[in-house]
């Protein structure tokens, strides 16, 4: 039906939320009729059944996770060198370009080619570099980044929003051609099941002690820091718990854990494979999502509904959106670090002693994301966008 070339600046895939979202919608788009075809950098593994071209090798690009790097700029040459190649051999019909990064080298190649520039946008550029490096927060670099959010919104034929709440970061002109599409979970794959009794016994889970999980990168903006101070603030009151940390990277937190006095109860899994995702989410009896970037979507709180796990998170509208009522909400207040660790350690504890609570938070989650959060529903909103685009 469509010719689609997807431009993903990522070492694509990774086991993380941009390169999910990149491969189930490849894969739901196929379902419905769609030829993708998938341009990203010479990094990441190859996922089965997604045609997949690489570009850049001589970069030796090797970051796997989010955030600016050094090599960033040539990684990004590459690819737009790549894409210049691909116009010409593949001869897509549109553009579908991942981040604001990928929009970009999207617009420039698709100068002098006669196709609509697809932005999938998961967040402001700007907020996000500002996230991830302190430099990207100095007035002149985030006012320049900002600038040139705006001109890439303003080129682009068509912005695919992942989330309603997005809509604010907007310009008026921009969101007159947004489209919510909104974010997905795979449902089949990941659904409440037995615990993995192997994976059990490997980490000494016994029955009858509460396991709280977090899946997810591990950095600051994820709220991390902020969740091991809170496994410290109910280990000093008490509280009897397991904490499995699963992601990447680990950087120093498996050290600062121990620190903390905390090595005998939360365990750091490190990379957890995508594929094998849910047989770790089924060791939980809590989830946790404490991301508090504004910017972003937070994928993982899908994952976590479709598993019946009940969860925990800052009250944020991204969070609202996704999870609606099926939450225990603990508040978040900008430049209030005790108090937020506090918050959130009086809200696992909550989960912890309330079996009821979890009960129902476990059945109103999964029905939701059935519901709500099929990745077939994503692609055909999608599909629509490309319809109206490309008149057929």
């Amino acid at each position: 039906m469509y010719k689609v070339l997807v431009v993903g600046p990522t070492a694509f895939f990774s086991d993380r939320g941009c390169h999910i979202r990149i491969y189930e919608e490849v894969r739901w788009l196929e379902k419905l009729g769609a030829r993708v075809r998938v341009l990203s950098y010479y990094a990441g593994e190859d996922p089965a059944g997604i045609d997949l071209v690489r570009s850049g090798r001589w970069v030796r690009f090797k970051k796997l996770e989010a955030g600016p790097s050094v090599k960033k700029p040539l990684a990004d040459l590459s690819l737009l060198s790549g894409l210049i190649s691909q116009i010409k051999e593949y001869r897509p019909e549109i553009l579908h370009c991942h981040l604001h990064e990928g929009a970009f080298i999207g617009i420039l190649g698709a100068i002098g080619a006669s196709m609509p520039v697809v932005l999938d946008y998961q967040g402001s550029l700007s907020a996000e570099l500002s996230e991830h490096n302190k430099l990207f927060r100095l007035f002149p670099i985030k006012q320049g980044m900002r600038r040139i959010e705006h001109w890439i919104n303003s080129r682009v034929s068509r912005i695919l929003l992942n989330s309603e709440a997005l809509k604010g970061e907007l310009s008026i002109k921009a969101r007159e051609k947004s489209m919510v599409v909104g974010d997905g979970v795979d449902i089949e794959r990941f659904s409440p099941r037995a615990r993995d009794s192997g994976l059990r016994s490997r980490f000494g889970l016994n029955q009858g002690m509460p396991v709280i999980i977090y899946l997810g990168l591990l950095n600051q903006y994820q709220g991390v820091d902020l969740l091991l101070d809170s496994f410290r603030r109910l280990k000093e009151k008490g509280i009897k718990f397991k904490a499995l940390v699963m992601g990447y990277p680990l950087g120093d937190y498996p050290m600062r854990a121990n620190q903390m006095g905390l090595e005998e109860v939360v365990k750091f899994i490190g990379r957890v494979n995508y594929f094998e995702a849910e047989k770790w989410l089924s060791l939980g009896d809590i989830a946790v999502a404490p991301k508090v970037a504004r910017s972003e979507s937070n994928g993982k709180v899908l994952n976590y509904l479709a598993m019946g796990l009940p969860m925990v998170c800052f009250d944020r509208e991204v969070n609202r959106e996704l999870a609606g009522d099926c939450a225990e909400y603990v508040g978040y207040v900008d430049k209030d670090r005790d108090g937020n660790v506090e918050r959130l350690a009086r809200g696992i504890e909550r989960l912890i002693e309330d079996e009821k609570r979890r009960r129902e938070l476990s059945e109103q989650g999964r029905e939701r994301a059935e519901r709500y959060f099929s990745w077939e529903k994503v692609a055909g909103r999608i599909m629509n966008a490309y319809q109206e685009l490309l008149g057929r």
